[in-house]
């Protein structure tokens, strides 16, 4: 049943996203509002909400954005305008939260969607959201190829799966949902590596991310670029007992940054920009990853995942945690008894598929997605009705 009264309000930035909650305001029987955020949106109502700000935990929100900066412009970053450019951004960080509190206060909704929440500026929307007393709803691409995230705790490792493997059990059955990775255009091209005839017999898959992706900033403690990614597995190859193990790497296809000058410094690891990554997974006799999407993928199609950052299927039983070198060459050095519990793994694949994720991606979205998504907006489905039962005390 709808609940015709709550109002909700969807937030961006972006045109695309814009575009998208515009069209599920359209087809959903919701009552959605759809704002897109734009910095000359002033009002001269928001110093009225300036005092929220002291309630906020501000270098939570300004540090990761300006981590990101670094990246993006290191001469910036190690020029004498730096500390100038940081009080800036703590200045526009609290505008920000005022200006996005008058917005959605004028709204009347009781439920504030934004895309991500983890970064500029949708982070600074969900702080302002909570602030008033709003419940946040988060989107973002999905778990799984052809599927939405929509998530009312976050997104990535900050959302509302279970960390404990008795969970799953229940869902283990012997169907295995379907896994046909959807190939991303890459934003710039890369240098080729090895073509597929040319891959070794035997080595671990090593997916690159993008550096400036709050996957890296804020959900990698110990790996904070793919150059020190790459100097760690560079160790750790060549003190493996196995001679004919090799590492392959595929840089990732939406990241600008190129890695070329990694290609050639150590024999044993390879780089196959041009490669499938499913074939790549598919022939590999493990994945590594920090916390990308292909670990999941690589789950489905049956590999060994090891795990350097934090991902929410960092599960015991489902994947191995990898945190130092020391960890890496223990879990190179014994590929063939990795562990994993057939249970917990299949049981969390089926839940993923079955009930987490909302079907069909946010670019093409259709009947089945606009229905799944209104009934996890009315808490309704089967997740709101699992988790609630998970979370109600004994």
């Amino acid at each position: 049943m709808i609940d015709q009264q709550k109002k909700y309000v969807f937030i961006a930035r972006g045109s695309s996203h814009i575009r998208y909650f515009k069209k599920v305001a359209a087809e959903s029987a919701l009552d959605i509002t759809v704002i897109k955020l734009s910095f000359f949106s002033i009002g001269p109502s928001i110093k009225r909400y300036a005092h929220i700000i002291k309630n906020i935990d501000l270098e939570a929100l300004v540090t990761p954005h300006l981590e990101k900066k670094a990246i993006k412009h290191r001469t910036l970053r190690k020029s004498v305008l730096w500390p100038a450019f940081a009080s800036l951004t703590r200045f526009l960080t609290k505008f920000s939260i005022a200006k996005n509190a008058a917005i959605i206060d004028r709204t009347n909704a009781e439920v504030v969607g934004v895309w991500n929440g983890q970064k500029q500026p949708s982070a600074a929307i969900a702080e302002a959201a909570k602030a008033l007393g709003k419940d946040v709803i988060y989107f973002e691409n999905g778990l799984l190829p052809d599927t939405t995230t929509c998530d009312w705790s976050g997104v990535n490792c900050k959302n509302s799966l279970p960390k404990e493997r008795a969970f799953y059990r229940q869902f283990c059955t012997d169907k295995t949902p379907p896994c046909k990775l959807v190939t991303r255009k890459a934003v710039s091209e890369k240098a080729a590596g090895v073509r597929a005839e040319q891959l070794p017999k035997r080595y671990i898959f090593v997916p690159f991310q993008v550096e400036t992706d709050s996957q890296i900033i804020s959900n990698s403690p110990w790996i904070k670029n793919m150059s020190q990614l790459y100097r760690h597995l560079s160790r750790v190859i060549e003190q493996v007992d196995d001679d004919e193990l090799y590492i392959v790497i595929k840089e990732h296809p939406s990241e600008s940054v190129r890695h070329d000058h990694l290609h050639h410094e150590n024999k044993r690891i390879l780089f196959a920009n041009h490669c499938n990554t499913q074939e790549l997974i598919e022939r590999a006799q493990a994945i590594l990853t920090v916390n990308s999407t292909v670990g999941i993928e690589s789950l489905m199609l049956g590999k060994a995942v090891l795990v350097l950052g934090n991902a929410c299927y960092d599960i015991e039983g489902v994947t191995q945690q990898v945190r130092s070198e020391e960890a890496m060459l223990q879990a190179f050095n014994s590929l063939e008894h990795i562990y994993w519990d057939v249970e917990v793994k299949s049981g969390f694949l089926n839940f993923l598929h079955d009930h987490y994720v909302i079907p069909t991606t946010w670019k093409n979205i259709d009947d089945k997605h606009i229905t799944a998504l209104t009934q996890r907006l009315n808490r309704q489905d089967a997740l709101s009705q699992y988790l609630s039962d998970y979370q109600r005390p004994a």
